[in-house]
């Protein structure tokens, strides 16, 4: 009996340890009032590093990215706690020196580094949030393949290497890039795969997405409810 109870222990402070390493974005989501980061409007966080002249460039950069998201794809009915720095040193809390949008434990939520803190990088963020939000997590996990979130993402990202006029892929690039289907095993520090998820996704309607995405949710499949467009 002792043994089985100490078995027990280590098992479950091994599952806690665990979730707290994978989910550890998540958890700094939702504990970022607790932290040095200071909620300076509605839903939007920035550290000390964040001076007045950079907030207030953030904050119209913010509203301007989800006028461009609203403008492609509809109105969002997601509200996603944005988390901004301009520090470098914060990769363990989910930055990296530009975005990254992850699911908190109640919220969606967009950490933003350095190189981030602009329209193109939030409007791509924000794509990515409000398809989170308008799917559940049985959706997400199988129905939606790393191509069509970057796509979809990438088609409200105006840098220059996303510009229709500055790509250069091939069909086969396409097949290829359709062939990956979770996010961990997408090439993300590769430029043409995410040119190559745009393409992927241009022969849809954008004013369309929303609705497909709640047919998805609805229990239709991926392949049924695109057939239409790829």
């Amino acid at each position: 009996m002792k043994i089985l109870k100490i078995l027990t222990v280590v098992f479950i402070t091994f599952f806690i340890a665990s979730f707290g390493y994978f989910k550890k974005d998540a958890i700094a989501c939702e504990l970022i009032e607790v932290s040095h980061f200071n909620e300076v409007s509605p839903n939007l966080y920035v550290d000390q590093s964040i001076d007045s002249l950079k907030l207030v460039e953030l904050s119209n950069a913010v509203q301007a990215a989800a006028k461009r998201v609203s403008d492609i794809y509809g109105t969002p009915t997601s509200n996603p706690r944005i988390i901004a720095t301009a520090e470098t040193n914060y990769a363990k809390f989910g930055f990296n020196p530009t975005g990254m949008q992850n699911s908190g434990l109640f919220r969606e939520c967009i950490f933003l580094g350095p190189k981030g803190l602009n329209i193109d990088v939030i409007a791509h963020e924000l794509v990515h949030a409000e398809v989170r939000h308008r799917t559940n997590l049985f959706v997400e996990l199988t129905q939606l393949p790393a191509w069509f979130i970057e796509g979809t993402g990438i088609k409200a990202d105006y840098r220059k290497p996303f510009l229709l006029e500055n790509i250069d892929v091939t069909s086969d690039d396409v097949a290829k890039i359709k062939s990956v289907f979770y996010l961990s095993d997408f090439p993300n520090t590769n430029v043409k795969y995410y040119q190559a998820s745009l393409i992927a996704v241009e022969p849809m309607n954008p004013k369309d997405m929303y609705r497909a995405l709640e047919r998805l949710n609805n229990g239709e499949q991926f392949e049924d409810v695109f057939n239409e467009f790829f």
